[in-house]
């Protein structure tokens, strides 16, 4: 059955396209479907309510859509400094200058000729290995690792905020576990079995440096969560078939 929205038909086409957007997603084209569902829900909104014509359709950027329609229909509010006040001593570490943590890692890439489900396999079964027997995590690395640092038994070295992935780095540098974490790192590379070292504790910035930033992070999370509510709102009222989703409502991605 053809996914649609309305009546509107999203093509074949369009969903694998997508689903090359969501491979580290638990289900790629279920995702891919919510995401597509989503922004159409948004266009069509925008279009009944003459914010959107056919004319300037296709050069509209989904984010023009979500601010002209929340310029119309939502408020969100902007967080108090009492809020990022509180924010700024419950994620200390977030905000800390000259962290560094020496780690290990095991990489399972992602591939195009690989189903995410064998590779997210191999990770796991590694990790078991690893977690029942951490002695063994150099020789796993040598043998099962897909990056360079596998030779060297995964070792990355001393590493500064900064220097990796964000989705990576916020992992590391959360907390003051050591060893090997317990579950799996997902990242755009693929799915990492990780192991801390040690930790270098930097300084703390005083409130006022990073309030601005602190108060847009509060801001973009009110928002976004505002955007799902609104788009729950759109999806429940919407006649939507075709999408192969067990989580219910669509999600804007």
């Amino acid at each position: 059955m053809s996914l649609s929205v309305n009546g509107i038909v999203i093509d074949a086409r369009r969903v694998a396209d997508e689903i090359d957007l969501h491979r580290d997603a638990a289900d790629p084209e279920a995702a891919a479907q919510r995401a597509l569902v989503s922004r159409e829900l948004l266009r069509q909104r925008a279009r009944d309510l003459r914010l959107l014509t056919d004319t300037d359709d296709a050069n509209t950027s989904d984010d023009a859509i979500v601010d002209a329609l929340f310029t119309r229909d939502v408020q969100v509010r902007r967080p108090t400094e009492a809020e990022c006040r509180a924010y700024f001593h419950e994620h200390a570490g977030q905000f800390r200058v000259g962290d560094k943590v020496q780690a290990s890692h095991i990489l399972f890439a992602l591939s195009a000729g690989v189903p995410l489900s064998t590779t997210l396999t191999r990770a796991q079964s590694a990790l078991d290995t690893v977690l029942a027997e951490p002695a063994s995590f150099e020789s796993v690395a040598q043998s099962m690792s897909d990056c360079p640092s596998g030779r060297t038994g995964g070792r990355l070295g001393m590493l500064a905020r900064g220097s990796g992935a964000p989705e990576f780095e916020l992992v590391l540098f959360c907390g003051d576990r050591l060893g090997v974490l317990p579950r799996l790192v997902n990242t755009r590379y693929g799915f990492h079995v990780v192991r801390i070292e040690r930790r270098v504790k930097g300084r703390m910035p005083p409130f006022e440096h990073v309030a601005e930033r602190i108060a847009a992070l509060l801001y973009e999370q009110a928002r976004a969560r505002a955007l799902r509510h609104y788009v729950a709102l759109l999806a429940g009222a919407a006649d939507i078939s075709g999408a192969n989703d067990n989580e219910g409502t669509p999600r804007v991605q």
